[in-house]
C-alpha cells in the first residue's frame, strides 16, 4: 500500500515540470487552503449516537473540523492541472482522520468570474480505528493496521466551484463525493501564481 502510494507520487511529480508552450501565457501554479467541514451521509447511519457533532438525530448531517491544503501544477494553460492534496480533520465520530490525494483537475465550465473544475485520481483515506468506540460494529469496509483504518481508491476526486475575487485569488467551494457513503463540503481560497 505504502509502496503503491509512493510510486504514484513519483509518477505525478514527474509530470510537474511539464508545460506546453501555450501554458507560458497563463498561471503555472496554485495553492488552495480550505476549511473542511460538513458531511452529508447518503443513508441512515446505524450508529448516530457515536457522532457527537451531528445536526440531526439520525446522523445524516454532521460537522467535521479540519482543513485541506492543495497544490496545482497547470500543464495546459489554466484548464488542466495535476493536483496534490492533503486533508486532516476530525471525522463524524470526532476521530482523527485524513486523506492524501493526487490527481488531474480539468476545467468543466467558465463564464465571467465563475468556474467549475472536476478532478479524479488515486486517494488514500484513513481514520483512527473506530473499533475502540463503544457501540460500533465493524462491517469490514475499511482495512485495519494498528490503531488505524484505511481505504485506497483509484478514483477519488472532487468538484470545485471558484469565484474570481481578483486576477490571482478565488473564493473556492469543494464538494467531495464519497459515494456510496457520504458527500463532504469545504470552503476556502485559491491563489494562482
Amino acid at each position: 500500500m505504502v509502496r503503491t502510494l509512493f510510486i504514484l507520487w513519483l509518477l505525478m511529480l514527474s509530470v510537474l515540470p511539464f508545460s506546453w508552450s501555450r501554458a507560458q501565457e497563463a498561471f503555472k501554479n496554485s495553492i488552495t487552503v480550505k476549511a473542511f467541514g460538513l458531511s452529508v451521509h447518503l443513508k441512515e447511519s446505524p450508529y448516530p449516537e457515536i457522532f457527537p457533532n451531528r445536526l440531526d438525530s439520525k446522523g445524516y448531517t454532521t460537522i467535521n473540523y479540519g482543513g485541506i491544503v492543495g497544490y496545482d501544477r497547470f500543464v495546459v494553460r489554466n484548464d488542466l492541472s495535476v493536483r496534490m492534496e492533503q486533508g486532516l480533520y476530525a471525522d463524524c465520530a470526532e476521530s482523527m482522520a485524513g486523506f492524501t490525494h493526487i490527481g488531474f483537475r480539468g476545467k468543466i465550465f467558465r463564464k465571467g468570474r465563475h468556474s467549475v473544475n472536476g478532478g479524479i485520481g488515486p486517494t488514500l483515506v484513513y481514520r483512527r480505528d473506530w473499533n475502540r468506540l463503544e457501540g460500533y460494529v465493524d462491517n469490514g469496509y475499511f482495512n485495519r493496521r494498528g490503531d488505524w483504518q484505511y481505504k485506497f481508491y483509484w478514483y477519488g476526486g472532487e468538484f470545485e466551484y471558484n469565484y474570481q475575487l481578483s486576477e490571482q485569488n478565488d473564493l473556492s467551494l469543494t464538494l467531495i463525493p464519497g459515494i456510496p457513503e457520504l458527500v463532504s463540503f469545504g470552503i476556502g481560497f485559491r491563489r494562482r501564481y
